[in-house]
């Protein structure tokens, strides 16, 4: 089968150097993003979210960002072009990941939203922003939250272009897994500028397959349907879109730990069309295996594994670089990816405790779902309790454990007090 295959998300310009970063005062936040703002007592930095290795700064628990820019020509009169059709034209995203565990973003004076947690893309539509004017600014009020953990990748400010349709969020899944078949569950929102007949195309692959991955080239063949590759024709309506598709691979090559087997990884490529143009893409590592815990015994594809539990490698508390579940995957590693409520949220919340499970939940299972060396789930309390406070005792365990087992169900969730 032959279908229309270009990367709608690689239309991306950097926002990288030129930045200016100084520590926030009292209620500075406030004039961050004024366009007057006097620069006199700033320094300059090379990317925002590494403050802490900055001259001055190293002490600091909040800083101040700003940096001006101006668009190539080309997406300059693309924006301000006349004859535009908002629905069918191209949409423009400030996109930023890494930069801080809380802060606030401002383009041009205008309120995007907030920055909460440091690996997760964070998408702000600005197309009416960016027309009608040459010069821009983007400020940033970054905070380090609670926790103080260095920080090994870079940070990531781009504008980026995509056509009427993005993709907000992918949640992928292996349900099923045998040598013989495999089945993958799909979620996905997606942003519509419009009214839209869409076409969605999955495909997942071998990592090392020649067609695994986005291509520049227009056309490709690629597997037939029903081998890994998967369309479906939704109607998007204007706003968010929750999409749900499985996809099944005939005689895969399962995932092992290392010492049980091969570390087969598979690419999981996603793209949506409209009007036969691509819109936005994605890809996604993952691997083909499913896990479970009977009696206290860790199986993984159906077969115990030596060491049980005991293999277990726990991640405390943060959600990781994606860097570090890719390198676990390659070497063959078991992770517990523990799972907690945001510190800053928590107190007093005892009502509103099933939405805020259901939240962290949700962010875990969309950020390192896709990945096979994520073993298990672990709910824990806030950073800085030994314990859940008293008044909600074994309850506030039940939700947690209830959310992570509805945001996935494919992976054990383990109490606090197991490995």
């Amino acid at each position: 089968m032959i279908f229309t295959l270009t990367a709608g998300s690689g239309d991306a310009q950097a926002l990288a150097g030129g930045w200016l970063v100084r520590a926030a005062g009292h209620g500075e936040w406030r004039t961050v993003a004024d366009r007057e703002l006097d620069e006199s007592g700033w320094q300059t930095t090379s990317t925002p979210g590494r403050w802490w290795l900055d001259a001055g700064l190293a002490d600091e628990s909040a800083v101040l960002y700003r940096r001006r820019f101006e668009l190539p020509p080309e997406p300059a009169a693309e924006l301000d072009s006349a004859d535009r059709t908002a629905d069918r034209d191209g949409r423009w995203w400030l996109v930023a990941s890494g930069l801080c565990e809380l802060g606030h973003l401002w383009l041009d004076g205008t309120y995007l939203g907030d920055l909460r947690g440091r690996h997760a893309e964070h998408a702000f539509e600005v197309s009416h922003l960016l027309r009608g004017r040459s010069e821009h600014l983007t400020a940033v009020e970054a905070s380090r939250g609670t926790v103080r953990l260095p920080q090994s990748e870079d940070a990531r400010v781009n504008i980026q272009r995509t056509g009427p349709a993005r993709i907000e969020r992918v949640r992928a899944q292996v349900i099923e897994a045998s040598p013989d078949r495999a089945v993958l569950r799909i979620a996905a929102t997606v942003d519509s500028a419009g009214t839209h007949r869409s076409e969605i195309t999955t495909t997942v692959l071998p990592a090392d397959h020649p067609d695994a991955g986005w291509s520049k080239d227009a056309t490709r063949q690629v597997a037939s349907v029903g081998d890994g590759l998967a369309l479906s024709e939704p109607v998007l309506a204007r706003g968010r879109n929750e999409l749900e598709w499985l996809v099944a691979l005939e005689q895969p090559t399962l995932w092992w730990p290392a010492g049980s087997g091969d570390q087969a990884l598979y690419c999981i490529d996603i793209d949506v069309a409209i009007d036969g143009r691509s819109s936005h893409a994605v890809r996604l590592p993952t691997g083909i295996r499913t896990v479970s815990v009977r009696r206290g015994r860790l199986a993984v594809n159906g077969e115990t594994h030596r060491d049980g539990l005991d293999a277990l490698r726990v991640v405390e508390h943060e959600l990781s670089h994606p860097g570090f579940y890719e390198s676990a995957n390659s070497d063959g590693r078991l992770l517990c990816q523990q799972v907690t409520l945001d510190p800053s949220v928590f107190t007093g919340a005892e009502r509103g405790l099933r939405a805020l499970a259901a939240q962290a939940a949700a962010a875990a299972a969309d950020h390192a779902g896709h990945h096979p060396s994520v073993a298990a789930w672990q709910q824990v309390p806030p950073l800085g309790r030994r314990q859940w406070p008293r008044a909600m005792g074994r309850w506030a365990y039940r939700t947690m454990a209830s959310a992570m087992h509805a945001a996935d169900p494919t992976r054990p969730v383990l109490p606090p007090d197991r490995r």
